[in-house]
């Protein structure tokens, strides 16, 4: 696995959180590279500086969307993943990307034993209060669950789910549908899970929703303009007194957090150098002007986590919708054909910045294995050509609709065109906006080769389920397969998640050449060196909260 962290200076003093039943002490339970290997790069002597002993004043950090909605149960969106968790508590706090059960924080949650497969005692803790004084109960938690899932901001509840038993005030029982790998570790503690107070939401306005909600977090929203900023202040009266009972979701290392939106990858790096935000999250081609391969660039800390989605080519299993389906020589050709390392570079990447996949997932998702590497379709131009020749198609004669999205690097496709032709096809090259595009995906009469990206919330088979569990489609699955066997080895897979399992499934699925994992890019963050170490959360993304600042750290706007 390649998870890294590089920064100004690297610290080992975290706040640890007490843990009970379901879960334990985490060594990197603020740290979001628990899985992975760490780098340590100094620069600006910042090495010899300490840490703030207690709250700063201000963090100023850059959003890269603009469109957000912060109310309880709002629309999916980049920037609401960044901060929802600093406004609405999960039972649970995931504290890395691929967490396992064990080793979940305690939140609104006390307690969770395993009663068996599916079913699972839980307890709150007694004296939970959002931050308008509502009381927090078991009735709280399961409105909230009913609400995610009717609303459809978490469509997985009912995957997972068959109800949740209330026993009493603070004790429940979740009853599940299925078990195994990431199933409870989601329902207890993926950052889209928010919890608010149900007479609280019934009764307040729809601005009071967005602008002023009931915050079951560390912080409630104070100010926010839409489209352009929103500033979170640390609740002073916060409910869990007790800071050893705190996860890395609900420490409050600053006052105020205020996110302010530059959409352009560029300009955010200039706001940085212009000490106009403290962090931001950034693209690649901009990384060199804040590190140098090794080390940060003085004035500031890099922080380079592993990859959570793996940039993919389907093919169409429809038979009688495209020339793959019933020709296994022709998708061989194409999947051979195609440089997963080139096509990264023809995306504006480098090994800084990304990392070529052997799988349907990253190595940054539990359960992947990098002996994979070895014989995973590797580019290999001419034995292309010999399928092409095997498929019984003359050079030229087989066009492929590759179905895109317009937000892809040109570089990218020019890459993938190149490789395919080479092989002896011809390329049709259908590039549409992101709503077009998922129109068309579904529609297996559209296309013969799809790119997109598929990620998973932590273990690798729950990226495979999502695309090939045939529940969660009407014509089969992700490219319209129909095989028995395929599902059989899924559902073991999904399941036990043991080795054997797991292995028997990708090696049936690289067996049927229709898909190929190509690369999986870095997520990349930069903060001012006065902040000593950027936590990111469950999903790499920012964890503000939990970012440790030096002792003579000073925002940007005192």
């Amino acid at each position: 696995m390649r998870l890294r962290k590089i920064g100004a200076a690297l610290l080992a003093a975290v706040m640890t959180c007490s843990l009970a039943a379901c879960g334990g002490n985490s060594a990197n339970s603020a740290g979001g590279n628990a899985a992975g290997s760490t780098a340590g790069g100094e620069s600006g002597g910042s090495a010899s500086r300490e840490a703030a002993s207690g709250q700063v004043d201000k963090v100023v950090f850059a959003l890269n969307a603009s469109s957000f909605d912060m109310s309880p149960f709002g629309a999916v969106s980049v920037p609401r993943f960044w901060m929802v968790q600093n406004v609405y508590a999960s039972l649970f706090c995931t504290p890395y990307y691929g967490a396992s059960l064990e080793e979940l924080e305690p939140w609104l949650a006390k307690s969770c034993e395993k009663i068996d497969d599916l079913t699972y005692s839980v307890e709150l803790y007694d004296y939970i209060k959002d931050s308008k004084g509502n009381d927090i109960t078991a009735e709280d938690i399961v409105f909230s669950y009913d609400m995610m899932y009717s609303k459809g901001t978490e469509t997985r509840i009912g995957t997972y789910l068959d109800n949740i038993e209330i026993v009493d005030d603070y004790n429940m029982i979740f009853h599940l549908k299925k078990y195994g790998p990431g199933v409870m570790e989601f329902l207890m503690g993926n950052y889209t899970l928010n919890i608010c107070d149900k007479d609280w939401y019934e009764s307040a306005s729809d601005e009071e929703k967005c602008n002023d909600p009931a915050a079951t977090g560390a912080y409630r929203i104070v100010d926010y303009v839409a489209g352009s900023s929103i500033t979170l202040e640390a609740i002073d009266d916060y409910w869990q007194k007790d800071e050893s009972l705190r996860c890395s979701a609900d420490v409050q290392n600053v006052k105020t957090i205020q996110y302010t939106v530059i959409t352009e990858n560029s300009m955010r790096s200039i706001a940085l150098e212009n000490k106009e935000v403290d962090g931001a999250v950034i693209d690649a081609s901009e990384l060199g002007r804040f590190y140098d391969g090794a080390n940060a660039q003085p004035g500031y800390s890099v922080d380079i986590e592993g990859g959570t989605y793996c940039n993919v080519v389907f093919l169409n299993m429809d038979s009688g919708k495209s020339p793959f389906a019933d020709n296994e020589n022709l998708r061989l050709a194409a999947l051979y054909a195609l440089d997963s390392e080139s096509i990264m570079y023809g995306g504006d990447y480098d090994e800084s910045t990304a990392e070529v996949c052997y799988s349907l997932g990253t190595s940054t998702m539990a359960s992947y294995d990098d002996s994979w590497a070895e014989d995973y379709f590797n580019y290999d131009p001419e034995k292309a050509k010999e399928y092409y020749k095997a498929s019984g198609y003359a050079d030229g004669e087989v066009t492929i609709r590759l179905l895109s999205r317009t937000s892809i690097v040109d570089g990218i496709h020019s890459v993938m065109v190149a490789n395919l032709e080479a092989a002896g096809f011809k390329v049709d090259l259908m590039a549409y906006d992101q709503a077009l595009f998922n129109t068309y995906k579904s529609d297996s009469s559209q296309w013969d080769m799809i790119l997109d990206n598929k990620g998973a919330t932590g273990n690798i088979v729950t990226c495979w389920d999502n695309n090939f569990n045939p529940a969660g489609f009407e014509n089969g699955s992700v490219c319209f397969t129909h095989d028995d066997t395929l599902v059989s080895l899924l559902t073991a897979a999904t399941t036990t998640g043991s080795d054997e399992d797991v292995k028997a499934f990708h090696e049936y699925l690289k067996g049927m050449a229709c898909a190929k994992g190509l690369f999986t890019s870095y997520n990349l963050m930069v903060g001012q060196d006065g902040i000593l170490d950027l936590k990111v959360n469950a999903n790499m993304m920012p964890r503000v909260n939990a970012f440790t600042f030096a002792s003579d750290y000073q925002s940007c706007k005192k």
